[in-house]
């Protein structure tokens, strides 16, 4: 509908937003300098003097003093709940730079954390990343925290002799079937860590937290994903009983921005019970409203973490012993069969999922596995995701359009980029995440993150995406960067593509959700090097105010 249309119809908008740069990544990439908003959608946009000229005497008017608009961010892959628990009540030990750093958060947590208690962390470091390269050892976790029970998180977890006392985890420890106890070579005597399913000798201590302390962490989570620019995240993998936080809180009324939610999925389960379980409790998704929904219904592992990518030249420099790299953990590792049971059940049933898979191997078995449900059960309008995609290739493409696949690579190798490289060596990791090729072959991309530490900076993943400059390590395939409003359009409209809602959100367009951010630079026209540094002053959700940096804007909304 037209702005003269609109006001035809007598529809006198709640709010103008005017005088401003507004980016609407459209499917014409219009700039307008002015947006009308009534009753939580876009009414109008286009240029400042047709928008005004709806404004009734009720219209509240914000002149946006030239500022730069854009649609609010959508995170396509992100286990907030998970990363905002373990970060609130454990030692925030994410993009350390040292080990000193990781053992100082630990120090800090005896001060919260009664004694004789479990002190756990977030994750999202990794020993490569640290100046040391190496992580903690277990006599430097001792010397901050002696009288706790240290199992920090990481790419493994990591145990003080305090509690590996506490769970018997002696040299005369049998290795389990799945995962791995690292033991000095020289003693025999546990080191601290544990690789896969080893962690379950803890009984998950350091994963219990008590319904409050969830609830509690998931509301402080969400707000500071306002402040951070995010309108809409999308859980990627969270179980049933961890689902009901969220949805407390929209029944009551109080989550703060719009809620996507993929299950997770167990597959140590008899494949009788994991398709009997989707016949008894998950419909054809999506199912739920704007607010909170869920987009599919499993996420199933074909490859995990860097240490386990399925690659075509295998290159491993790791501490887990090779022939348990595909023994890791048993509610991940399924086998081909497995999976293609799993993914031809759901196709009958009309369900969509998602499937990690990061090597290209990986990526050739879920594409093999796709088509052959394909030929007995249509896939094309059910959008299957693949997530996670370190290394996707020009063969993958043909198949991943036949197949209507959608893909959510991450943009966390920003920060964890030397984990790849040691293990993957480098002229293998200088070819991740190729995004002008996926872009330019005509994939529906959407964008994740998975970074475990709140909040996050999405505009370093802009400039990422645009530069291809890491965190610290210097420019990971550089060929492969992509403009500015591509990068900018990865996190709105083709994020809103992933989870089914491109007709309602993800652009600045008549009829959708008001959802947009107020920014403190120009994202198209700053220097390169100064986007990491641009910051939402305003974050919009419905057309209302859900953030606003009030030390640096004088917007009045009122």
């Amino acid at each position: 509908m037209s702005n003269k249309e609109t006001k035809e119809l007598n529809i006198a908008p709640d709010l103008i937003l005017y005088n401003g740069k507004i980016i609407t990544v459209d499917e014409k990439s219009t700039v307008a300098e002015a947006v009308a908003i009534k009753a939580g959608r876009f009414v109008a946009v286009g240029a400042n003097d047709p928008v005004l000229s709806l404004a009734s005497e009720s219209t509240k008017r914000v002149n946006l003093q030239g500022h730069t608009v854009i649609p609010g961010l959508i995170d396509g892959h992100f286990r907030l709940l998970d990363r905002a628990t373990a970060q609130k009540y454990g030692a925030n030990i994410s993009l350390s730079d040292t080990v000193g750093d990781i053992l100082n958060a630990v120090s800090e947590a005896t001060t919260r954390i009664p004694k004789g208690e479990v002190i756990t962390s977030n994750s999202g470091w990794f020993p490569q990343m640290l100046k040391e390269g190496r992580d903690p050892t277990k006599e430097e976790l001792d010397g901050v925290a002696p009288e706790h029970l240290v199992i920090l998180r990481g790419e493994y977890i990591y145990l003080n002799s305090l509690a590996l006392k506490q769970f018997n985890i002696t040299k005369d420890t049998p290795q389990p079937e799945y995962g791995w106890i690292e033991k000095d070579p020289a003693t025999g005597e546990p080191t601290g860590v544990l690789m896969g399913d080893a962690a379950k000798l803890v009984g998950g201590v350091h994963l219990k937290f008590s319904d409050e302390q969830k609830s509690n962490a998931l509301l402080w989570a969400l707000q500071e994903c306002t402040k951070a620019g995010i309108t809409s995240i999308r859980e990627g993998g969270i179980s049933i009983p961890d689902l009901r936080f969220y949805h407390q809180l929209y029944r009551r009324g109080e989550l703060p921005i719009r809620v996507s939610a993929q299950l997770s999925l167990n597959m140590a389960l008899p494949i009788a019970e994991i398709l009997s379980n989707f016949e008894q409790f998950y419909l054809n998704n999506p199912i739920g409203d704007r607010n909170f929904q869920i987009d599919r219904a499993s996420y199933i592992f074909a490859d995990d973490e860097y240490n386990r990518s399925n690659l075509s030249t295998p290159i491993y420099n790791q501490r887990v012993p090779q022939d348990r790299v595909r023994r890791f953990h048993s509610t991940r590792d399924g086998s081909s069969e497995k999976i293609e049971q799993i993914v031809t059940g759901m196709a009958k049933l009309g369900i969509s999922g998602g499937i990690l898979a990061g090597g290209d191997k990986a990526i050739d078995q879920v594409l093999d596995i796709l088509d052959r449900a394909n030929d007995l059960y249509p896939l094309s309008d059910l959008r299957w995701v693949i997530s996670q995609l370190f290394y996707p290739k020009e063969r993958h493409l043909e198949k991943m359009k036949k197949l209507g696949v959608v893909i959510t690579p991450m943009w966390h190798h920003y920060y964890y980029y030397p984990a790849l490289e040691v293990y993957h060596s480098k002229p293998v990791a200088q070819t991740m995440d190729p995004f002008k090729m996926l872009i330019e072959s005509g994939v529906p991309v959407g964008l994740g993150s998975d970074v475990s530490s709140i909040p996050l900076n999405y505009f370093a993943a802009i400039y990422f995406l645009h530069t291809r400059n890491t965190w610290k390590w210097g420019p990971v395939n550089p060929d492969q960067g992509i403009s500015r409003e591509q990068a900018l359009r990865l996190l709105t409209i083709n994020n809103a593509y992933v989870t089914f809602e491109e007709k309602e959100k993800g652009s600045i367009e008549w009829g959708k959700l008001a959802d947009l951010l107020i920014l403190s630079d120009d994202i198209m026209t700053v220097p390169v090097e100064k986007i990491p540094q641009i910051k939402p002053l305003v974050t919009m959700i419905n057309g209302q105010v859900v953030y606003q940096d009030k030390d640096k804007t004088n917007f009045c909304f009122i």
